[in-house]
């Protein structure tokens, strides 16, 4: 029976197979010990060690068709990789393959640890351009190492292309595989036969020596073959004979226990993603690796930047750090959650801000094609009252100054904000025009740096910095320092329509001198009137009046008073009336009204909001897709800050956050 025919066989057959396997994901690499080669005949020692390489190593499942995903990165990342496998068959030259095939059984990358690749992969002779031994013979069994491109082809596949045989035959060692043999005796068990020629010399001394893997693996030039009819079974027929069945396992891009990984920072981003309404930071990196195997995972990634990476400080581009992650469970051939971040390489430590808007701050003042101006001014306050880059932000602030007198419009499409901002400003007395001739007003650049710096101050530490230079105050403040009630000062806000000078959606709002003038007219008002309890109550004696006489009518009255209020308190006991009896009426229930449980109803959907202070909640909506559309318009609306009653996604204590305080919305 043709190979070709045997293996559609094989396919078709492979459900009536028993599928209880072991797993044989996992390249174990046996050796001969030195000791024995001392005493026993060589040749004969390394070839029952290979057969024994054929019975416990070679693939005894028939494995689903697969994409070698795992090859993927290389392909992405142009890398070349290090393999070692098994030979597990060779295909002679036909009219598709004209200079044959090697079948490579678990071919896997290694390091500290060996990983499979997949489970088998074909290399063609003519991507074969150098071997390193010029007259290597192959059996059936031998562990070959090689260097090799990563092809795609077919559909969404991935390959061995050009290649460096390194070595392949035996491994010897004392107590572990140290080193590979290529020379010994394979008497007539051989299959294949390598061999260089000028072409393959040539191009191995003036590419792959100078490192120009580009135009090494473009040369056409490829190794001799001598085949030799093999004393081995096909490994379809092999397959068949073992009657092992099929394996359902497929090998994941990442895997499913939790790893360490490595990877080399290449920059921080605000990403745009959908249903959130504010952009999102990131980290992308690049050459994510296994540690101990060195598997190349991902050519690029975008890690989400959380707090623990924060906690690095400012990372530059081609820092080494450190991670632990495990494949999310959706299959998407992504990371589950990252954790336990460290950094590798050395440098100064220079801390970033914890708030989320000025870290966005942060990275769009790094990476200004990225910039909104409100961001990177709440950045650049925070970094000024920290005492950080202060010599490059005071020039960066000098540089971009205007040199001539705004209009309101002007003022606010230079800072990007909306025009109600700069007269809101003006409204609340932060800034004054210089010049205002009818409705066109005026400001110069120290109105401009100050409204600025106020747009942009997002955290406490800034806020605290500004207040000691300019007239701002917070609400706190305002409450602190009048005494007024602070859902009075809330609702004063309101109706006089003052909007906070730094955004509804911070958690802590400033407002101008005007705002706290409001309420501290109230307060000195307030502390001219008499205090009431301060007030005596004088009585005068009249004139034609003993003092006997009063005191005494005094006693009376007060006498008086007593004996009313025992007579009110004391009740009064009710008078007893006889009457015919009646027949009694039939008493008419009245319907209750049905009081409802205010439980979520069963086609209710449960939205997870994640903050961006990295909490969790849970949000009940009858209409998911409804509900975040809603909360997706509230949170961009400038002037409004609509609140949402969640529960805590751990703990299910009830809370209220604020829409602009929303990173991420997903359905549980």
């Amino acid at each position: 029976m043709k190979p070709e025919n045997l293996k559609k066989l094989l396919h078709q057959n492979r459900h009536k197979l028993s599928k209880n396997h072991v797993k044989e994901d996992q390249l174990n690499i046996s050796y001969v010990k030195i000791n024995d080669l001392k005493t026993a005949n060589k040749a004969s020692t390394f070839n029952i060690e290979r057969n024994k390489v054929i019975d416990e190593q070679l693939n005894k499942y028939m494995h689903p068709n697969s994409i070698h995903i795992r090859l993927k990165p290389y392909f992405d990342s142009g890398t070349w990789i290090k393999w070692i496998g098994v030979l597990g068959d060779v295909t002679l030259p036909n009219k598709t393959n004209l200079n044959g095939s090697l079948l490579i059984d678990k071919i896997s990358c290694y390091s500290d640890k060996v990983e499979i690749l997949d489970y088998h992969a074909w290399l063609n002779i003519e991507n074969i351009k150098y071997i390193e031994h010029h007259n290597q013979q192959l059996a059936i069994g031998d562990y070959i190492q090689g260097i090799s491109q990563v092809k795609q082809y077919g559909q969404g596949k991935y390959g061995l292309a050009a290649t460096y045989i390194k070595k392949a035959g035996m491994f010897i060692g004392t107590n572990r595989a140290e080193t590979l043999v290529s020379t010994y005796d394979r008497q007539d068990s051989w299959v294949v036969e390598l061999s260089n020629n000028n072409l393959t010399k040539k191009n191995y001394s003036e590419n792959f020596i100078n490192k120009d893997l580009a135009e090494f693996a473009s040369t056409g030039a490829h190794v001799d073959a001598k085949f030799q009819p093999s004393r081995y079974e096909k490994f379809q027929q092999r397959l068949q004979n073992l009657q092992q069945g099929e394996s359902d396992d497929v090998l994941p891009l990442i895997d499913k226990n939790k790893q360490k990984y490595t990877a080399t920072v290449v920059r921080s981003r605000a990403v745009k993603i959908p249903n959130i309404a504010h952009k999102m930071p990131q980290l992308e990196v690049k050459d994510v690796k296994v540690v101990d195997s060195g598997r190349l995972v991902f050519a690029r990634y975008s890690l989400p930047y959380v707090g623990d990476i924060k906690k690095l400080g400012e990372l530059r581009t081609d820092d080494q750090i450190s991670f632990y992650s495990e494949a999310a469970p959706n299959g998407s051939n992504s990371f589950n959650m990252v954790t336990n971040f460290e950094l590798l390489t050395k440098h100064d430590f220079i801390p970033l801000p914890s708030n989320p808007n000025a870290f966005l701050g942060y990275i769009m003042w790094r990476h200004p094609e990225e910039g909104e101006s409100t961001y990177i001014a709440n950045y650049q306050n925070w970094a000024l009252a920290k005492q950080i880059h202060t010599e490059e932000i005071d020039h960066e602030i000098d540089s971009i100054r205007p040199t001539s007198n705004l209009t309101e419009l002007e003022l606010a499409n230079n800072l990007s904000i909306d025009q109600k901002l700069v007269a809101n400003a003006r409204r609340q007395g932060l800034i004054k025009p210089v010049t205002s001739n009818g409705l066109t007003r005026r400001y110069d650049s120290n109105a401009w740096n100050l409204l600025r710096q106020v747009i942009g101050a997002q955290d406490s530490t800034t806020i605290e910095h500004l207040k000691q230079i300019y007239p701002i105050y917070t609400t706190d403040d305002i409450v602190k320092k009048t005494g007024v009630d602070r859902s009075e000062v809330d609702t004063r806000i309101r109706q006089e329509e003052f909007f906070p000078l730094n955004g509804l959606h911070c958690s802590i709002n400033i407002y101008g001198p005007k705002v706290f003038d409001l309420f501290k007219t109230r307060k000195t008002v307030q502390d001219l009137l008499p205090n009431k309890t301060g007030v005596v109550t004088k009585r005068e004696i009249p004139v034609n009046k003993s003092l006997h006489e009063v005191i005494e009518k005094a006693e009376a009255e007060a006498e008086n008073k007593e004996k009313q209020k025992a007579e009110v308190t004391e009740p009064k006991k009710p008078a007893i009336k006889f009457s015919k009896r009646a027949e009694p009426k039939p008493q008419i229930t009245e319907p209750q009204p049905k009081v409802e449980e205010s439980t979520p109803a069963a086609t209710s959907s449960i939205i997870i909001i994640s903050t961006f202070a990295d909490e969790k909640y849970d949000y009940v909506a009858a209409d998911a897709n409804k509900a975040i559309a809603e909360i997706m318009a509230a949170a961009e609306k400038t002037m409004v800050n609509k609140m949402l009653q969640v529960k805590d996604h751990a703990t299910g204590q009830p809370a209220i956050i604020s829409v602009k305080a929303i990173m991420k919305m997903e359905l549980q």
